[in-house]
């Protein structure tokens, strides 16, 4: 199970393999972070063009909770149908709670549809870069003061969070009084 958060008012953190199971608690602790969502794990409908997605839900800004998940929620399910599309079992995921398949072949049919379909829904932020950043340094402390190997985070680049990570190891790392 890959999370990631990301810069740029990309997607907090989605744990669960191939979508976020993204609570609008956690978005708004983390200082509206950013909306859930990775390498792994954004896409929205594999027929669509980029113009498509865009307009409809790649990379749309939203800015309330129940916008946000609705156009989550969306975009899971293009992500699912063009993963369908790829020749893979993928359930239609539910509300709130993005695919739950994985494995290395889910993994790489998300990232092939998630080029096609642009990027995921977007929460607004009020974060900066460089406020993004701090943030995930203290995360990325306190994930390997848990014993978990985290890649240093780097500006302008997600933040993967452990495959392994337990969510009581997420709720403690990602917890906004870091």
């Amino acid at each position: 199970m890959l999370v990631f958060t990301g810069v740029h008012n990309r997607a907090p953190h989605q744990k669960g393999t191939i979508m976020n199971i993204l609570s609008p608690r956690l978005v708004r602790s983390a200082a509206a972070l950013m909306a859930g969502a990775a390498i792994v794990l954004s896409f929205a409908g594999c027929a669509s063009s980029a113009d498509d997605a865009a307009g409809t839900s790649g990379g749309k800004a939203v800015s309330s909770d129940a916008e946000f998940s609705a156009a989550r929620d969306a975009y899971d399910l293009k992500l699912a149908e063009c993963m369908r599309g790829k020749g893979l079992d993928v359930k239609d995921p539910e509300p709130g709670k993005g695919i739950q398949e994985s494995g290395e072949e889910f993994n790489a049919a998300a990232s092939i549809c998630m080029k096609e379909l642009g990027d995921p829904p977007v929460y607004e932020s009020p974060l900066s870069d460089a406020e993004v950043l701090t943030m995930h340094l203290a995360w990325a402390n306190c994930f390997r003061e848990r014993g978990f190997d985290v890649v240093d985070p780097q500006l302008g680049q997600v933040f993967v969070i452990p495959e392994n990570a337990t969510d009581e190891d997420i709720a403690a790392c990602t917890d906004p009084a870091l």
